[in-house]
């Protein structure tokens, strides 16, 4: 083989191995821009259910507090009408049901931090998968 030709193969070699790395760079950076929209969309998707949730919850608790208020007022107006034993016995029914509102409203109070909690760990794991794409299912 001449000088030329050697010369001639090692550029052939080296134009190759150059677009290669180019193919594989652009997989990586396509990847990337894969996992970081998956990444916004999660982030939006979660938003929005924890905003539905968060709307949900207040919107159940200010309709079972509306709610206990009106039996409040039913009991007593029944209880004016019954007389005093039968007052007591309402008014222990009454503190039961505000008892188990109360229970009920610290219940949904840490379900929606859970929730919170969650979709935040979710958000934590999507960040790293989309920092490192080398490791990533999607690339």
């Amino acid at each position: 083989m001449t000088k030329e030709s050697v010369n001639e193969a090692t550029l052939q070699v080296v134009e190759s191995l150059q677009e290669a790395n180019k193919a594989v760079a652009e997989s990586i950076v396509a990847a990337q821009q894969r996992n970081v929209k998956f990444a916004q969309s999660l982030f939006t998707s979660g938003v929005d259910i924890l905003k539905s949730n968060a709307e949900g919850t207040q919107a159940l608790l200010q309709e079972l507090e509306q709610q206990a208020q009106k039996q409040q007022e039913a009991f007593q107006k029944l209880a004016q009408e019954l007389g005093q034993d039968a007052k007591q016995e309402l008014e222990q029914q009454i503190q039961k049901q505000q008892e188990t509102f109360q229970r009920v409203a610290r219940e949904l109070e840490q379900q929606a931090q859970k929730q919170q909690e969650a979709f935040q760990k979710l958000m934590q794991t999507s960040l790293e998968v989309s920092k490192n794409p080398l490791k990533t299912p999607l690339s």
